[in-house]
């Protein structure tokens, strides 16, 4: 197995986290490395149906060990919900030192953005991602090692009046005609000792489980055990390569275990895509059924998000974009979820090109907008496929779409999602 990469190859939401969650059966070591609360992996355990925000998938197996890095940002109280999760299932929790913290001023700071940008809001989750990795970048975060004092929290806090700074910006957007009642959060900007307080008061459930995450993940590697890293949100959302600027604030593709992890070499790279694609809040979807094909897709797949429960738009799959998710992130085999709900469907189509878009053309937001789908008509099947345990139990007419996947892309099916269990995945 060695090292694994999951990484989303669509907008997100395309069941990493169950595909996390049965691989991480043979790994000793399971290491979330982006994104933050703003994430949602759903998994179905029996009878059971959790959703994770922070933590990796692999708290679900007794005695694993997961590791958050320090490329995730932290909500404190999503974490300390998820370390009690960790503990029910007899599972090992290590987090990075250096790991960024999400404080109240950045999920408010994240709603009246929203708020402000009107027509053109990019979406966001508000609870506070953006902003969080914004004081990443400007080198002043509250980190979770900061917890171990409350004197160094106060003096992250207060290093270049960054309090000051942050409840001034607070004020001047409060000014531009922004009434606080449109902003929907449950938590109000706190001053310098009531954050502290804050965040002090996670400290006794969290510090236990700082360590160091890199010399984890390299000691296992170098002593020949299995680590698997799980990523967030999708390649078509990442900062660099996604529809800027509808898109989230860390690296989603495999590049994103180098930039936090320094592991280069990978033995698999597995991008995860559903049937068919789906993306929650704005931004360009060339194969978007805004009709009620549409509406049909996301009642039959149960397309709302784990984070938000904001309804998922739906569309048909996309060719092109799983071309390019495969050349930016190294993707060397795809998993394919939720064909299932494609049965009974009286059309199914796929888009195999954007007409007059060059193939190699990187699919920026300007370049979305515009792009026409060429659209490839398929046959549908009727046979129920939750009960489908191999390959070649599946109907020819399904057998065809993933084998069209495979050609288009140039790429192996490694997976197909034939439900929500965990038994319910084919590997080939």
């Amino acid at each position: 197995m060695g090292a694994i990469v999951i990484l989303g190859a669509q907008f997100g939401d395309e069941g990493k986290g169950k595909i996390s969650d049965v691989l991480a059966k043979d790994a000793h070591v399971v290491a979330r490395f982006q994104g933050g609360g703003n994430a949602g992996h759903t998994l179905v355990i029996g009878d059971r149906t959790i959703a994770l925000h922070l933590l990796p998938s692999g708290i679900c197996h007794e005695d694993k060990m997961n590791i958050v890095g320090p490329g995730v940002v932290c909500d404190l109280e999503v974490l300390v919900q998820e370390l009690a999760l960790a503990r029910e299932f007899g599972s090992r929790v290590l987090l990075d030192e250096q790991t960024p913290i999400v404080l109240p001023i950045h999920r408010m700071m994240d709603a009246v953005r929203e708020v402000a940008l009107g027509a053109r809001a990019i979406g966001s989750t508000k609870r506070g991602i953006g902003p969080a990795y914004s004081d990443f970048w400007l080198r002043r975060s509250v980190t979770l090692g900061d917890l171990r004092s409350a004197d160094s929290v106060r003096a992250v806090l207060t290093r270049g009046r960054y309090m000051e700074e942050m409840f001034g910006a607070w004020s001047l957007v409060r000014g531009e005609q922004i009434r606080i009642e449109q902003v929907d959060v449950r938590v109000h900007p706190m001053h310098l000792d009531d954050t502290i307080d804050l965040l002090m008061s996670f400290a006794d459930r969290v510090v236990p489980h700082i360590g160091d995450t890199r010399a984890c993940v390299h000691r296992a590697l170098d002593d020949g055990k299995n680590v698997l890293f799980e990523g967030a949100q999708g390649v078509m959302l990442d900062a660099y390569h996604g529809s800027r600027p509808f898109v989230t604030s860390s690296l989603c593709t495999s590049a994103g275990v180098s930039a936090t992890f320094g592991v280069h070499t990978f033995d698999r790279v597995i991008g995860v895509a559903k049937a068919y694609p789906t993306r929650v809040g704005a931004g360009p979807f060339p194969t978007e059924l805004q009709d009620e094909r549409g509406e049909e897709l996301r009642r039959r797949g149960h397309e709302f998000g784990t984070t938000t429960g904001r309804p998922r738009r739906c569309g048909y799959l996309d060719l092109p974009a799983l071309r390019q998710a495969r050349r930016v992130s190294g993707i060397e085999e795809f998993v394919i979820t939720k064909l299932d709900i494609l049965t009974d469907l009286e059309d199914l189509f796929v888009c195999d090109h954007y007409i007059d878009v060059d193939d190699y053309t990187t699919l920026t937001c300007s370049v979305l907008e515009n792009a026409k789908p060429h659209l490839l008509r398929m046959p549908g099947w009727n046979e129920d496929l939750s009960n489908c345990r191999h390959y070649k139990e599946l109907p020819a007419a399904a057998r065809a779409y993933i084998e069209l996947i495979e050609k288009q892309t140039g790429t192996v099916v490694s997976g197909i999602g034939v439900g929500a269990e965990r038994n319910q995945i084919l590997w080939r």
